[in-house]
């Protein structure tokens, strides 16, 4: 049976205007006076409960665009290795061929080496910039530590570099939060150039007492910041690390709910008299 839900379709689909508000015979009347006799009746002898229609019944349709061709794909150039990385892999590949009861006793002795020529170059204190925004009179502040302008970190040195710093912040009854934000980087697969943006990888929020660990706060909080760098890599975006932008911390006075018992009487009713 053809409802009028089908009818309205037909019309519809051939481009038939002025049947929305017409009942099903005059809908069907109009049908039978615009369409050829043969289209009609093809329409007619449709289903009109679930509008199931063979594709090939239908006109081919004339394509305005030419459809578009598959191009080889061309794999971006590879970033070019450094002097370092090729000694670094030169290292690694000559000693794997060192037996280890031969390589022991020489890493022991270079590490012995390596802290005392350290001992004679004190370490070159490095100079962050801070910067500090408060709102709601205080309520909460925002501050940012920013690396040294010609200085390069991984996330892990950078957190490590300015922890002490960042520690100084902690005040007791307040609420942190780490923002470490980096530049990431990625090969553009149409033209192959570099794509470099700053992403935000943020830890949880934590509630400093008198009695919290700071140290064991700090590790806690930068595992989360590392963790999500990680996943954000690992997750097919392409995307890798390319250097570190700031680290900002948000703090927020904690104020928890107290519960008292006395509440005082309005004047109205303790001066009132009951007889």
């Amino acid at each position: 049976m053809v409802t009028l839900k089908y009818l309205k379709d037909v019309a519809k689909r051939k481009n038939i205007r002025g049947y929305s508000k017409l009942r099903k015979e005059d809908l069907k009347t109009l049908l039978r006076n615009r369409l050829p006799r043969d289209v009609f009746e093809r329409e007619m002898s449709g289903r009109g409960d679930d509008f199931s229609r063979s594709l090939l019944d239908e006109d081919i349709p004339e394509l305005s665009q030419k459809p578009l061709q598959p191009t080889q794909y061309v794999p971006p150039p590879p970033r070019r290795e450094g002097l370092k990385q090729k000694l670094r892999r030169w290292g690694n590949w000559l000693s794997r061929f060192v037996p280890e009861h031969v390589k022991r006793p020489i890493n022991n002795a270079f590490d012995t080496f390596k802290k005392k020529v350290m001992s004679l170059f004190p370490k070159q204190q490095l100079k962050f910039k801070e910067s500090k925004k408060s709102a709601l009179k205080g309520f909460t502040i925002h501050h940012t530590i920013k690396k040294p302008k010609y200085q390069k970190f991984d996330p892990k040195m950078c957190l490590s570099a300015v922890k002490q710093k960042a520690l100084e912040k902690f005040k007791p009854q307040t609420k942190v939060r780490l923002v470490l934000k980096a530049r990431m980087e990625k090969v553009s697969p149409t033209d192959g150039s570099s794509i470099v943006e700053v992403r935000n990888f943020q830890s949880k929020t934590a509630i400093v007492l008198e009695s919290t660990n700071l140290n064991e706060l700090w590790i806690e909080m930068i595992e989360q910041i590392l963790e999500n760098i990680t996943v954000f890599q690992m997750n097919g975006s392409g995307w890798t690390f390319h250097s570190i932008v700031s680290l900002d911390i948000h703090t927020e006075k904690y104020k928890p709910l107290r519960v008292g018992s006395w509440v005082p009487t309005p004047k109205f009713l303790a001066n009132k008299k009951l007889w």
